[in-house]
C-alpha cells in the first residue's frame, strides 16, 4: 500500500424503481426506473458533468445498470460486478411490505429494527455476507485504481452494508449509516490504505428541483 495516491469513490444508489413506488422488495429481482428515477438520474449526470471518472462501476441489476447508463450518457464502458447487487431476499422478493408484514411479521421487523436477530431463510443473505462481499470489491478497486476517481452504481442496503464494514460497526448499526434514497452521492476518499466517507447520502442535484 506504500505510495498510494489518494482514490476518489462515489457510491451511487440506483434511481427509483416501479416497484419502489409500490412498497415491494426487490433484492435480486428486478424493475425498471419510474420517470422520476429517470429524472432524478439525469440530474444527477448534469450535477457531475464537470467531474471526470476514470471507471464506471455496476451492479448487474437493471435498475442499477439503467442508472449507470443515464450517468454515462452511454459513453463510459461500464464494468459489471455480481458482487454490487442489493441483499439476497429470497422468498420476500417481488412481495409487499405489507404482506411481508402480515405473513412473517417477526422476521421483517427483526430485518429492519434488530439486523443482529435477523435469521434470513436459506434463500436469502446475511447483512454480513454483503457487508464481505462490498468489502472484498472496494479492496480490488484501491488496488486497481491508484490515485483514480470512479464511479459505483449500487444498492441501499449494499451501501449501507459497505459503511458498516468500513467504520467496523456491528452489524446492528446497518439502518443507522445515514439516508440513502435513489440517485443519492456516498463519497468515499482513500489514502495511504485508510478509508473514510466524506459524505452520505447527499443529494444536491435535487436540493433545487420540485
Amino acid at each position: 500500500m506504500n505510495g498510494m495516491n489518494k482514490i476518489e469513490i462515489f457510491l451511487i444508489r440506483h434511481g427509483e424503481t416501479e416497484w419502489n413506488a409500490e412498497g415491494r422488495l426487490q433484492g435480486w429481482l428486478d424493475s425498471n426506473l419510474t420517470p422520476t428515477g429517470r429524472l432524478h438520474a439525469e440530474k444527477l449526470r448534469d450535477f457531475l458533468a464537470q467531474e471526470t471518472f476514470h471507471a464506471v462501476y455496476s451492479s448487474p441489476s437493471q435498475r442499477a445498470l439503467q442508472t449507470a447508463n443515464i450517468l454515462t450518457n452511454q459513453k463510459m464502458n461500464i464494468i459489471q460486478d455480481k458482487r454490487l447487487q442489493e441483499i439476497r431476499l429470497g422468498n420476500w422478493q417481488g412481495r409487499l411490505i405489507e404482506e411481508i408484514l402480515q405473513n412473517d411479521s417477526k422476521r421483517y421487523l427483526h430485518y429492519t429494527e434488530s439486523p443482529e436477530l435477523y435469521d434470513p431463510d436459506p434463500e436469502s443473505e446475511r447483512f454480513e455476507q454483503v457487508s464481505k462481499r462490498m468489502g472484498e470489491f472496494l479492496h480490488n478497486c484501491v488496488q486497481k485504481h491508484d490515485g483514480e476517481r470512479i464511479v459505483v452504481v449500487t444498492h441501499g442496503v449494499a451501501i449501507r452494508a459497505l459503511l458498516v464494514a468500513i467504520r467496523q460497526l456491528p452489524i446492528q448499526e446497518i439502518w443507522n449509516t445515514g439516508e440513502i434514497i435513489g440517485t443519492s452521492l456516498t463519497k468515499l476518499i482513500v489514502e495511504n490504505g485508510v478509508v473514510m466517507p466524506v459524505f452520505i447520502g447527499k443529494t444536491p442535484h435535487l436540493e433545487n428541483s420540485h
